[in-house]
């Protein structure tokens, strides 16, 4: 359901704008302040004009044009300086409470997409597209809502501008007022028609960003994939359409905003065509003076400003209230996955490495066919785990669960007989170290990277872990040591290198469970031994699952889980399941046939 305008304007001062009430007064004030200038401006072309014409009737009966120039000058620039005193001022207060809205609207955003579960950000077929979504909330929707924060405290000056200058209007001939107040509503029922068409459209383009920043980070990213198949010519029809279509979308969303204005203006000139008229029948009459006449057109034109401004506010405001529903509905999403309400404590004793158990594990992603199906596994106190099968089998769901990144449909996934389900989520996880086939790295220094294992760790904490990791000798030979940039995602590094300062922040955690998708294929031969050999030492003491994707390099682990189709077909030693003649035989007997030199 979409909120109604007055609700979402509503929260947006409630839950961010309420707590600069006090700067917002003071803008407030500037505003009443600039639009009293504007007032006394007008009222001094009056009393200037008077002086010009003495022997006409008039207000000012005692001004001369000695008056006038001595003083006339003097009080134009005297209310110049203050109109622009007070413009700078209400701009600089209201902008900087706009700016400092949109900074708590990321905060906030971010933090929500922080406690978002694993699936809501990354979906098994749509990752990417939900992704660039979100990323574009941070962009493309903030640029709106700052464009909206910027033009609002506008569109209030103008409001206390216009009520000034209707007032003079009044003040300065009823009659010709009542004339202005019958044409200039007119012009609100065609742009309420216009403001309502502009948000639904505007939504429809701020979706449609989304989509298609999705689609520029998947095409990019997959770049090599491209070029390797000769897909240049798919993907730029593919982005085109997207590019065309959003042309479309910003076409219509100008064509109804280009309207407004272009209307506040017909109906401006066809106000001023009347009072023109009006007035000269009633100067012919003897109830308007010149002077008088010259105020309130000078207060017309100047009135335009301040309407036309109101007038293409309703656009921008409701291209406004179209980003903030989708940046309130990122902050609104909540995980599914949580703690519980009363969290049990985790039963994992200082030193000891704990028993796992996965007791009839049914799982689907976004409810769709089972990728896990009746999946049991025990892993002993201390053993290595490896889970080996087809591509597809399940070994990455198994790998996710087990941290509570998704939650089974149906089964238990217990540690020292507890569920995980039963302990609060920072406990379970602080338990654990993971390290991932694609090491994810931050673009910051190589010491920063490895101190996220632990983020109170002393520098020779930090060197103690790179060395175990097989990554101390590398990292003094970078330009600044430890405090070499990595580049964004690790770009700086080699992949072997990338992968030990990953291992070096898991021996930082220094966590008894140990999750392990090992990935060495890619590597070279040096990198492939180090990184085994630092495999080997980070496993000593821990209960350890791998992701096996080469056979050989998990020979010793204490148990070997072969899966298919979501299911444990299989387990054993490596020598056991040898013996076996099934799924893991035939795997081996694969891979060892493959490595042979042709």
């Amino acid at each position: 359901m979409i909120p109604p305008k007055r609700s979402l304007l509503l929260r947006i001062w409630r839950e961010h704008l309420s707590r600069y009430a006090g700067r917002l007064a003071l803008a407030f004030l500037f505003m009443i302040g600039l639009a009293l200038a504007e007032v006394g401006f007008v009222l001094a072309t009056e009393w200037i004009f008077a002086g010009l014409e003495p022997d006409r009737a008039s207000r000012f009966a005692d001004v001369n044009a000695r008056n006038v120039m001595i003083w006339g000058p003097l009080l134009i620039i005297v209310l110049a300086i203050v109109q622009a005193g007070f413009f700078y001022l209400q701009a600089l207060t209201a902008q900087g409470v706009g700016i400092a809205t949109l900074r708590d609207l990321q905060n906030r955003m971010f933090g929500a997409i922080l406690r978002y579960d694993v699936g809501q950000v990354k979906g098994r077929t749509d990752g990417e597209a939900r992704v660039g979504g979100l990323v574009s909330r941070f962009t493309n929707d903030m640029t709106t809502l700052r464009e909206t924060l910027r033009r609002a405290p506008n569109g209030l000056r103008d409001l206390v501008r216009l009520v000034g200058f209707i007032g003079v209007l009044a003040f300065l001939d009823p009659v010709l007022f009542l004339c202005v107040l019958l044409i200039y509503p007119l012009v609100g029922i065609p742009i309420s028609i216009i403001g309502r068409a502009i948000r639904r459209l505007a939504r429809r383009v701020q979706a449609q960003i989304g989509d298609m920043t999705g689609l520029l980070a998947e095409s990019i990213g997959a770049l090599e994939t491209i070029k390797g198949y000769g897909l240049e010519e798919h993907e730029r029809k593919r982005m085109a359409q997207a590019f065309e279509e959003r042309r479309s979308l910003l076409m219509k969303l100008v064509r109804y905003t280009s309207a407004n204005e272009p209307m506040v203006t017909v109906v401006a000139s066809l106000s001023i065509a009347f009072i023109i008229a009006v007035a000269a029948w009633r100067i012919d009459a003897g109830l308007l003076t010149g002077p008088e006449l010259v105020a309130f057109l000078i207060a017309m034109a100047l009135l335009s400003q301040p309407a036309r401004g109101l007038g293409t506010l309703n656009a921008v405001l409701q291209e406004g209230l179209a980003a903030m529903e989708r940046v309130f509905g990122v902050i609104d999403a909540k995980p599914k996955i949580v703690d519980p309400p009363h969290p049990k404590p985790l039963p994992i004793e200082a030193g000891k490495a704990p028993a796992i158990g996965f007791e009839n594990v049914v799982f689907s992603y976004d409810e769709g066919v089972p990728l896990l199906r009746g999946f049991n596994l025990d892993i002993p106190a201390g053993a290595t785990a490896a889970l080996v099968g087809p591509s597809g089998a399940g070994k990455s769901t198994v790998f996710g669960l087990l941290p509570r990144f998704y939650d089974p449909q149906a089964g238990r996934i217990t540690i020292n007989g507890t569920g995980v389900h039963e302990v609060s989520l920072a406990a379970l996880r602080s338990q654990m170290s993971i390290v991932t086939q694609t090491p994810i790295l931050f673009d910051t220094t190589i010491a920063d990277n490895i101190r996220m294992g632990r983020q109170n760790a002393s520098d020779a904490e930090v060197q103690a872990a790179a060395k175990a990791a097989a990554a101390h000798r590398f990292i003094e030979r970078m330009p600044d040591g430890y405090n070499s940039r990595v580049g964004a995602g690790g770009n700086a590094l080699s992949g072997g290198e990338r992968q030990r300062i990953a291992l070096a922040r898991a021996f930082l955690k220094d966590a008894p469970i140990l999750l392990l998708d090992e990935a060495t294929s890619a590597l070279d031969a040096e990198s492939e031994r180090l990184i085994e050999e630092a495999m080997k030492r980070l496993r000593e003491g821990r209960t350890t699952l791998i992701i096996a994707h080469r056979l050989s390099t998990i020979r010793d682990a204490d148990l070997i889980a072969v899966m298919q189709d979501g299911q444990l077909i299989e387990q054993g030693t490596h020598e056991g399941l040898l013996s076996q003649g099934g799924l893991y035989a035939r795997l081996v007997a694969l891979q060892d046939r493959q490595a042979e030199p042709a």
